[in-house]
């Protein structure tokens, strides 16, 4: 049975893949909600089978989401081997949409009393030297400030350099910490909070980019654009 349109995909998490699981069907039901019309399913993964089911059930020409921060490893090879040879259309993830920066700017100015300030930009990074992770969170750091005039932001990487207690000498132990990170998994709630913790953190940590108001409705808009830009793609029957 063909009976869905658009499928958006996580990673998970490997040491508990049904708390992920569940957690990303939550998201996506806020999803689903401003994408009247559509039928969207949602699955990570970590989860044993999940994505291979949901996949078979996609129509022909239907769409792919990958709540990622960085087009990299993940999304470029993990993924694409896992969807084979599916005639399905893969979006751009998550963290490189055009339309983010501005409401994380919005989200960032409410804690700063629409002031400028500073901001820990804490990325996760890559402890194999592949570029995309990196860039990523460069390009929309970059981008962010472009958004905020007068705010900093220094990036601080989980596997890579530099650090996050490292980017902590340059914005200052009570900066703003943003993570640079599509869901609250293992990354957020161990990693990132440890070397936020080394460093002598004292500042105010955010939700994770996907948690933030409005950063939804970015993914529900790209979606239905691409959607109604492909014409709707025919519903196949079982």
């Amino acid at each position: 049975m063909h009976d869905t349109d658009a499928l958006i995909v996580a990673h998970g998490q490997p040491s508990a893949a049904e708390e992920a699981e569940a957690a990303l069907a939550g998201f996506a039901a806020r999803l689903r909600a401003q994408l009247p019309g559509m039928r969207l399913a949602s699955a990570s993964m970590a989860a044993p089978g999940r994505l291979e089911t949901e996949l078979n059930r996609l129509t022909r020409g239907g769409l792919v989401y990958p709540l990622f921060m960085a087009d990299g490893w993940f999304v470029r090879t993990a993924l694409m081997e896992r969807i084979g040879t599916a005639l399905v259309e893969v979006m751009r993830p998550f963290g490189m949409e055009q339309d983010l920066p501005g409401v994380v700017a919005r989200a960032l100015s409410r804690h700063l009393d629409g002031g400028p300030g500073k901001v820990l930009l804490a990325a996760h990074g890559s402890a194999s030297g592949r570029h995309a992770p990196g860039q990523a969170a460069r390009d929309f750091a970059e981008r962010l400030e472009g958004a905020m005039p007068g705010t900093v932001v220094e990036i601080g990487f989980l596997e890579q350099k530099p650090g996050i207690a490292d980017a902590m000498v340059r914005t200052g132990r009570d900066a703003l910490c943003l993570p640079f990170l599509a869901m609250d998994g293992n990354h957020m709630r161990r990693d990132v909070r440890r070397a936020l913790e080394a460093g002598g953190h004292t500042g105010q940590i955010l939700p994770v980019i996907s948690q933030l108001a409005d950063a939804d409705a970015v993914i529900a808009d790209a979606i239905l654009t691409r959607w109604q830009e492909t014409g709707a793609p025919q519903r196949a029957a079982s």
